[in-house]
């Protein structure tokens, strides 16, 4: 499944895709099968051999979804993130001409996805995880704390783990707007609550004037 893109709207980096994985990791994970699409939110978790660039996004899914016994038969899929989003607003324009726009950060990858049935891979699966979103908090929390009912909810839940065959990005960030505009959108989204989508494309802008030096 390919998906619509416009040069000006290329990530600066690879990293910056890795980023918004690592900030925004509830995926919407995609199959289809005989015309028939299905469609889970869960989080995953990105592994990115440093040598060869190799990545793999790694998750779980529950026993009873349809799309755990869809992937078991065929394991193509589609995984989107969304990072930062938000409506720039033409009323926050001294230029009322500036017609209204949608500024976003997506991610899309194309996997080829391994279903890893095994309490090995699911206490992993489930270590990457918690390690990773409990990172900010003091007294992170660990999966072994839930003792034996770890084992039971084992049982209902399977692991996985996806490789990336191809990815595909837009950062639409408000690249090729005026300066003006610019400062207007800004200020707009710090008056009404945007600071998330604000500070990406400051970074953005930033990133593109480190590699043009």
């Amino acid at each position: 499944m390919s998906m619509y893109e416009q040069l000006p709207f290329q990530p600066a980096n690879r990293g910056e895709i890795d980023r918004v994985v690592a900030d925004f990791p509830l995926a919407t994970l995609v199959s289809a099968d005989e015309g028939r699409m299905l469609a889970t939110p869960l989080p995953l978790i990105l592994e990115r051999d440093a040598a060869s660039g190799e990545a793999r996004l790694i998750g779980h899914l529950s026993r009873r979804n349809p799309q755990f016994a869809l992937l078991q038969r065929q394991p193509r899929a589609l995984a989107t993130f969304t990072g930062a989003q938000g409506y720039i607003a033409s009323s926050w324009m001294s230029n009322r001409r500036y017609a209204p726009t949608w500024n976003y950060e997506f991610v899309q990858f194309e996997l080829d996805v391994s279903i890893e049935d095994s309490p090995e891979q699911l206490l992993r699966a489930l270590e990457l995880l918690s390690a990773h979103v409990e990172a900010p908090y003091p007294n992170a929390w660990r999966p072994a704390e839930m003792g034996p009912r770890l084992k039971q909810l084992a049982q209902y839940i399977v692991p996985f783990s996806a490789r990336i065959l191809e990815t595909r990005a837009q950062f639409k960030l408000g690249q090729g707007d005026p300066a003006d505009a610019r400062a207007d959108a800004y200020a707009g989204l710090s008056r009404y609550g945007g600071h998330q989508l604000a500070a990406a494309m400051r970074r953005h802008e930033e990133l593109v004037r480190e590699a043009a030096r």
